[in-house]
């Protein structure tokens, strides 16, 4: 019997499950604890996919969890370019999962030192950061800067 390869909708999900935990709802603990217990939000858009939402999904184009539920029903009947829409779709997640690892591995220490009262989400573990840059580490620093989450704090 010949094994039929993963779909694309099923590596998303695993990328998705298999990414760590960011954003806990407790202050005062060390970060590593604080991302033990939260969940991680990465935006990403599916692209080429507007007619096959328009003939499978109808009525679902505001809800996006929905609409990559509904097109995993139809994944054998999708058109390539929106096969391709959700392979990009997944790299954006993935690559953005690895960013925020590499981040939080990097300025655990200055988090910790600096941001410990601060709950992670929104913006706020940044923006904490960012207001002690002098005193952060040139490793912090370095991968916020690679990433750019240091130019989103406002």
């Amino acid at each position: 019997m010949t094994r039929r390869p993963a779909s694309i909708f099923t590596l998303i999900a695993a990328t998705l499950l298999l990414s760590f935990a960011v954003a806990a709802q407790e202050t005062g603990k060390p970060l590593a604890e604080k991302l033990k217990k939260g969940t991680i939000a990465v935006n990403s858009t599916i692209q080429g996919c507007d007619e096959d939402v328009k003939q499978h999904c109808p009525g679902l184009k505001n809800k996006p969890e929905k609409v990559f539920m509904c097109l995993s029903a139809y994944e054998d009947e999708l058109t390539q370019q929106c096969k391709q829409g959700v392979i990009d779709a997944m790299l954006s997640i993935q690559t953005g999962l690895a960013k925020i690892e590499y981040s939080v591995r990097s300025c655990e220490a200055d988090a910790d030192t600096f941001c410990l009262d601060v709950q992670p989400g929104e913006g706020r573990m940044l923006k904490c950061l960012k207001t002690n840059e002098t005193s952060l580490s040139p490793k912090c620093i370095g991968a916020l800067k690679e990433t750019g989450f240091w130019d989103q704090v406002q």
